[in-house]
């Protein structure tokens, strides 16, 4: 790989044994059942087994994240949250939020809107994990009001809420933002790792996973089974083409109601309605499936079967989307020069890394934009723009006329946020509120304390090991914000965390924009 110059914007990061069911939560998981490979079969499962026939587990949804910096980092080596140097309870999240993050709107004009959310989109094909449940399975709450309020009386020891500060200037009468530690598992061989590792709910692949599913029921559920063309289910309303309607709850609901029951869609991934631009992406990319499956109908008619058509469809749009991140999105994250690492090894591990996914890829969030410009056909400015605090998981705007294309062309119009310190208030105090609410979620928040909770290891110690990596390029200075909260909180430099943002900085030709030519 070229040599990228690499900002890391630096925050302060402000249980013992592995054993299910200790005080009334389940936390570390079970392996998926063991794959049954067949060496003839010509696609892709969906849970990511076979793909390697020597080592068939590997890639399987539902296994745990590897390591590149070595052990977790955990006071005790096993499970509990990293303590500071003095021995001291690391700074609450929502302070460092407060102190380092700023709400601007900073532009990057070399890249587009849709680099953000295809890196969304593609998050969401192979990052997921989950959180621990209590005895019966249920959700834990850590917060006596929900998502926030005052902590709970004998809080599950899985919880790790986030202190609100006495004096934050958003929430008020509150000391809890709720957050519960995601659960662990065991190595592919069946045995106990020393310290906590995270599940990937997901397959490490790029795969589109997010539109299929990882398993052979959410398949079959999400397929047209009353065609021969191997098309996937869909609803029309006003005459167009959109995601099918679930069956149950809304998906990825924190109140597990739709608001508006016609836009209760469903697909391969739970936080399909997230967002109205990643609802949208997930419906072009359903359309997509069915036309390449029509295309290829009208090519071979009734000779071939339905599965043909579907798994060759699906076929097509997994070489689409690696195409697609490889050729235009890793070069606007990585630089144009980044190279592939070699040839096929069937000795490599390819689980997520759990500091890519808990830590460096993070760094899409300060790519978000709070308002969202959409733009008409003949190039002006919509009236159906809007702002992200206030579409969380609600897909009513989807039906709007011309809300779809609008979307497409305002994502390859308008830039990307900077990936900087800057962070929309739309993250940092109104995540997936709901629409009677006045308030949400912090993510940025949230980020910081789920590193701790993955055993991130700290700035000091992550730079080390890069430096390590990359004799050959300068040593990145201190950003002048992290000065400003050093001095601030009166830490130690040691106890610096690596956290959540690696920002590309490049020569002066730029990034470049992903899918710079518009959609119409």
């Amino acid at each position: 790989m070229t040599p990228v110059k690499i900002l890391v914007v630096l925050v302060l990061s402000f249980e013992t044994s592995l054993s299910a069911g200790e005080n009334g939560s389940s936390r570390q998981l079970p392996l998926p059942s063991a794959p049954v490979c067949d060496s003839t079969y010509k696609y892709r499962t969906f849970d990511g087994t076979c793909n390697n026939l020597k080592n068939p587990r590997f890639g399987q949804a539902g296994t745990i994240n590897q390591r590149l910096m070595g052990p977790a980092t955990y006071a005790d080596g096993i499970s509990k949250i990293r303590l500071s140097a003095s021995g001291a309870p690391l700074p609450s999240p929502r302070l460092i939020t407060n102190i380092v993050t700023v709400n601007e709107s900073v532009s990057n004009n070399d890249a587009t809107l849709m680099t953000m959310q295809w890196g969304q989109f593609l998050d969401h094909d192979f990052a997921q994990a989950s959180a621990a449940k209590n005895s019966t399975g249920g959700t834990i709450s850590c917060c006596d009001g929900g998502r926030f309020g005052n902590v709970t009386a004998n809080p599950n020891p899985e919880c790790l809420h986030i202190t609100i500060p006495s004096n934050d200037p958003t929430y008020a009468n509150a000391n809890c933002i709720n957050m519960v530690r995601n659960s662990y598992g065991l190595y592919l061989n069946g045995s106990t790792p020393r310290s906590r590792e995270q599940i990937n709910g997901l397959t490490p692949w790029i795969d589109a996973s997010m539109i299929y599913g990882v398993s052979n029921a959410t398949a079959q559920s999400l397929r047209d089974l009353s065609s021969n063309k191997g098309l996937m289910r869909v609803s029309i309303q006003n005459g167009k083409v959109f995601l099918p309607i679930a069956n149950t709850c809304c998906p990825g609901d924190p109140n597990n109601t739709c608001s508006d029951a016609t836009t209760c869609f469903t697909g391969g991934d739970s936080r399909i309605r997230q967002q109205p631009l990643l609802t949208a992406m997930h419906t072009l990319w359903l359309r997509e499936h069915n036309r390449v499956a029509n295309a290829l109908f009208a090519k071979f008619g009734t000779n071939k079967s339905s599965e043909f058509y579907f798994q060759e469809a699906r076929r097509i749009v997994i070489a689409e989307l690696q195409h697609i991140t490889y050729t235009e999105y890793l070069p606007v994250i990585l630089g144009p020069k980044a190279q592939f690492t070699g040839p096929y090894n069937d000795k490599a591990d390819p689980a997520m890394f759990n500091e890519f996914s808990a830590a460096a890829y993070r760094m899409g969030h300060s790519q978000l934009r709070s308002f969202i410009r959409l733009y008409e056909a003949d190039g002006t400015r919509s009236n159906q723009s809007f702002f992200l605090g206030s579409s969380f998981n609600t897909a009513t705007r989807l039906l709007y006329s011309n809300f779809f294309d609008n979307a497409l062309r305002g994502l390859t119009r308008s830039p990307a946020q900077t990936v900087d310190e800057c962070f929309a208030d739309d993250i940092t105090s109104q995540l997936l509120k709901t629409p009677t609410a006045s308030l949400g979620g912090d993510l940025i928040s949230i980020n910081m304390q789920r590193g701790r909770d993955h055993g991130m290891p700290p700035y000091i110690i992550a730079r080390q090991i890069a430096l390590k990596w990359l004799k050959d390029r300068p040593e990145t200075p201190l950003p002048t914000k992290m000065d400003d909260l050093i001095t601030t909180t009166s830490a130690e430099v040691r106890n610096i965390n690596k956290r959540i943002k690696i920002a590309p900085r490049r020569e002066s030709n730029g990034l470049r924009s992903l899918f710079p030519v518009t959609l119409n």
